[in-house]
């Protein structure tokens, strides 16, 4: 039996046609997505609404406030962890710490926090490394449903002791069971993490620079969009970082595929940290 959401050249044209629908309908823009990434949140959101086309999802969709709420949310993956990437993490304790460290007031984003974890990975590295001093974080993402959850802190308390590791390996020094309470199911985190943390909404294909940042961290998002909206949130991180900050972005991403930029400086290509020169 053959796959009605199987690639071919007319389901291609019903993709193209929908987002282009989405977007002057409702001013939603993803149509310089990942075509293969689009295609597969797509075909998958259909089959998921028991839907035989791309056509009759399209219908649903303009006609559904809750299916395009829906389709919305599958384009957000919530793949994060705390301390993901242990060794990212002691590297920001040796490499960034001593640079936020020389400045009174620092202001720190992370752009596609999706549920929260990575902005409260940074929160404790942050009341360690720099005990006393002020550090604003700004976590966005696009889903509201990632952002609510982010706010609340709560999280799967069986998930706790990979987190535990991610953080001994992270060069944590105290007991990561500080950091939240926990009752027979769930961990919510401490309050006092939350006061520096400011959870918004940020769409980073068709919003602008809001702030001034000196350590900016936006891993594996970057991955989902083709080559000329990759350049143009570069960009957008660039202009969002204030001279000798520090962006990061995945391990899945690199920036020698991109126009070459004179201004960002090599810290630790594994890594993918980079320094703003000017």
């Amino acid at each position: 039996m053959n796959d009605p959401f199987a690639h071919s050249a007319v389901n291609e044209r019903l993709i193209v046609d929908l987002l282009q629908e989405l977007y002057r309908r409702f001013g939603l823009d993803y149509r310089d997505y990942s075509p293969t990434f689009l295609s597969r949140r797509i075909s998958a959101y259909a089959k998921k609404l028991n839907l035989d086309s791309i056509e009759e999802l399209k219908q649903k969709l303009l006609e559904n406030d809750k299916q395009l709420d829906g389709l919305i949310e599958s384009f957000s993956l919530p793949t994060t962890r705390m301390f993901r990437d242990a060794a990212l993490f002691q590297l920001i304790r040796e490499t960034v710490i001593p640079i936020l460290a020389k400045k009174q007031l620092s202001k720190v984003w992370s752009a596609g926090c999706s549920t929260g974890e990575e902005a409260y990975s940074l929160a404790i590295v942050l009341k360690e490394e720099l005990p006393g001093r002020r550090v604003l974080t700004f976590a966005t993402d696009l889903s509201e449903r990632s952002l609510y959850n982010a706010r609340k802190g709560i999280y799967q308390l069986r998930r706790m002791r990979a987190y535990t590791s991610g953080y001994q390996a992270g060069g944590g020094r105290a007991e990561f069971s500080n950091y939240y309470t926990a009752d027979h199911e769930n961990a919510m985190m401490n309050a006092e993490l939350k006061k520096n943390i400011v959870f918004a909404q940020h769409n980073l294909v068709t919003d602008s620079t809001f702030n001034e940042f000196d350590l900016i961290l936006c891993r594996n998002v970057l991955i989902y969009f083709n080559r000329s909206l990759q350049e143009h949130v570069l960009n957008l991180l660039l202009d969002s970082l204030r001279p000798g900050g520090i962006l990061i972005l995945g391990d899945k991403e690199s920036l020698r595929s991109m126009s070459p930029r004179k201004n960002l400086l090599d810290i630790d290509r594994t890594y993918r940290i980079y320094q703003k020169t000017e």
